[in-house]
């Protein structure tokens, strides 16, 4: 049997893990949705514990030896504890000592998108080039940057934050502390709270959306917008489709200008929601970005879609194994 690794990807709304093979498929996978009735640091990480070690528990057939997770945060890098993440409000968590010791596996913990970029950079659309920025966009946004053929995480493990990236000076208050960042109105989260702003505004507009959310304002979601785009062409969600577009190009854009990669991979359940987000993003891009940063710059969607960081946590830890 050729080596066999598990990857696990913690997002903002779901756990998904996975058994990998050496070429980058994956053998066995399971999406848990993360309780969002949990409240506290200890009862969030007990079910995460628990829920991966049910799935090595299932999978122990595949006698796996390395363990890695990409998880939506700020990751230090050698350590691997958890610094802050969001949208997940964890904060100095040392994840990496926790699951080594209750899995009695090599632990690699990394950024989610930086899993995520590993992946669609040897398995995916990334596969040959040497420079790329992969860009997804879900509960929250995130990227994961590839230099000269080299996975480039920063100075203190946390390059790719794109999702906090200013946008509107001043404006709506982000996960993260801040003001005005992308993900507040581009992320999956900062779309339902606008649109449930704006169905306070405007119940009767709003009428066909709400119905969509089961009759309440409070349980209006993106995937709610794109099923009122996708399936009635509503006008309320269309609007908010095109701003988003428009917000999330500013930050392609910004990306572009100031990094001049080969190609932008943009995935995550927003961008899959409607494909007409990735139209806008690339004709704001081709329109919008200095000539000179996008002549030669290609605009691709995710091959390994939902299973992109489950790949690449994986495809991490095999190749760091050794080392962790």
């Amino acid at each position: 049997m050729r080596k066999n690794t598990a990857g696990i990807d913690i997002g903002g709304t779901n756990l998904r893990c996975g058994i990998v093979g050496e070429d980058g498929t994956v053998k066995n996978d399971l999406l848990t949705a993360l309780d969002k009735s949990l409240t506290g640091k200890e009862k969030k990480l007990d079910f995460i514990i628990r829920n991966i070690k049910e799935f090595l528990k299932i999978n122990k057939k595949y006698k796996i030896k390395e363990l890695g997770v990409g998880i939506a945060g700020q990751i230090e890098d050698k350590s691997g504890n958890i610094l802050f993440s969001p949208n997940l409000r964890l904060r100095n968590v040392p994840l990496k000592i926790i699951l080594e010791k209750e899995t009695g596996l090599n632990v690699y913990i990394t950024n989610d998108l930086t899993a995520i970029t590993y992946g669609e950079w040897r398995f995916g659309s990334g596969k040959g080039l040497d420079n790329l920025i992969c860009i997804f966009v879900g509960t929250g946004i995130g990227s994961g940057i590839v230099i000269c053929g080299t996975l480039y995480t920063g100075c203190s493990n946390a390059a790719g934050e794109i999702g906090h990236i200013t946008v509107v000076s001043g404006g709506r208050k982000c996960a993260c502390g801040n003001y005005g960042c992308l993900e507040a109105y581009a992320g999956g989260l900062g779309i339902a709270k606008i649109a449930q702003e704006r169905a306070s505004i405007d119940k009767a507009g709003f009428k066909n959306i709400i119905d969509k959310a089961g009759g309440k304002k409070s349980r209006i979601t993106a995937e709610t917008i794109f099923a009122a785009y996708n399936m009635d062409g509503d006008k309320n969600a269309a609007a908010l489709i095109k701003e988003t577009g428009l917000y999330l190009s500013d930050g392609v854009i910004s990306a572009v200008n100031l990094l001049n990669p080969c190609a932008i991979i943009l995935g995550g359940g927003v961008i899959e929601g409607t494909p007409d987000l990735f139209d806008i993003v690339k004709n704001e891009v081709n329109k919008r970005a200095i000539k000179a940063s996008a002549s030669n710059l290609i605009i691709l969607k995710s091959a390994l879609g939902k299973n992109a960081g489950v790949i690449g946590a994986a495809g991490l830890a095999a190749t760091l194994g050794g080392q962790i």
